[in-house]
């Protein structure tokens, strides 16, 4: 039975996608984008969070840990996850509850009655369910039968992607989707393999042809300072956007929502100290976009 591994179900969303909605976080994503605002997305595992303000250095995590995962030096605490093998007993030994496990398995099934439960809401507003991550299409198998089965109880789907995949997949999932909303972090390769660890040849391609098919699309901008926030930068996505026959974009505006959870998971933050973005610091990127008759939501 195929099972996928969750991080977060959300319920009552209204920024992702017509009416009130439900949308189910996948782990694993095939980008590391160095602003992520779900790091704890990135592996397709159960992982381990730490809060720093909950540990008062106990050492019971530690002391429980059979193959050195965890570890304590200088007073701080350090996670090894190639050693790590999930038993999770230093979750089940902090007295503080400092530790947390990120991920839980469902199968289709399972998560299926998750989504019933707000049934009411998606038929009075319109809704519906959203895959979001990570990457929801990293885990293909599962995607795809989620996606099956929703569309044959009647929802409406939307799936935020990053348009990573192949061809051949993206393919067998367009039937069952009512909405698609496609990031594009960088209209340049190079800058965008810098940031993403991927160039955007593929991702751009699979945008082209959606859009020929004639697949409800929008493409979304995340506006990262020192990246892509520029006028520069704006017209290179006008351009391209304009060449590809994109019509929809959201902009989406810088935010410091996930530099808790980089903490948590000991990974080094890149934009610490940079501020929150707010709609009128990306005001002129959306005018000059609007410029090549593209239309343009801001915070989507």
């Amino acid at each position: 039975m195929t099972k996928g591994l969750v991080f977060n179900i959300q319920r009552f969303s209204i920024h992702d996608g017509p009416g009130i909605r439900t949308t189910v976080f996948l782990k694993g994503c095939p980008l590391r984008c160095r602003w992520c605002a779900n790091p704890e997305s990135n592996q397709a595992e159960m992982e381990i969070l730490h809060t720093p303000a909950e540990c008062v250095s106990c050492r019971s995590c530690e002391a429980v840990c059979r193959y050195g995962a965890i570890r304590f030096q200088n007073g701080s605490f350090h996670y090894d996850a190639s050693l790590c093998t999930h038993c999770f007993s230093c979750v089940g030994a902090c007295p503080t509850h400092a530790l947390a496990v990120e991920g839980s398995w469902y199968t289709v099934s399972e998560l299926m009655e998750e989504i019933r439960k707000d049934d009411p809401f998606y038929k009075k507003t319109g809704g519906g369910v959203t895959l979001s991550g990570g990457e929801p299409l990293f885990q293909e198998e599962f995607t795809k039968e989620l996606l099956e089965e929703l569309k044959k109880q009647g929802y409406h789907t939307n799936i935020e992607t990053t348009g990573y995949t192949s061809r051949e997949y993206l393919e067998s999932v367009v039937p069952f989707l009512d909405l698609i909303y496609m990031d594009l972090k960088h209209p340049d390769s190079g800058e965008h393999l810098k940031k993403t660890g991927v160039p955007n040849d593929r991702i751009i391609s699979n945008m082209e042809w959606l859009l020929k098919q004639k697949v409800p699309l929008v493409v979304r901008i995340p506006v990262i300072p020192r990246f892509n926030h520029s006028r520069e930068t704006a017209r290179s996505y006008g351009e391209l956007l304009t060449k590809i026959h994109a019509r929809e974009v959201h902009l989406l505006p810088f935010h410091q929502f996930g530099m808790g959870k980089w903490k948590a998971l000991g990974l080094k933050y890149d934009y610490e100290n940079d501020k929150t973005m707010h709609e009128e610091d990306v005001r002129e990127m959306a005018d000059i976009l609007k410029g090549y008759g593209l239309k343009v939501q801001i915070n989507g």
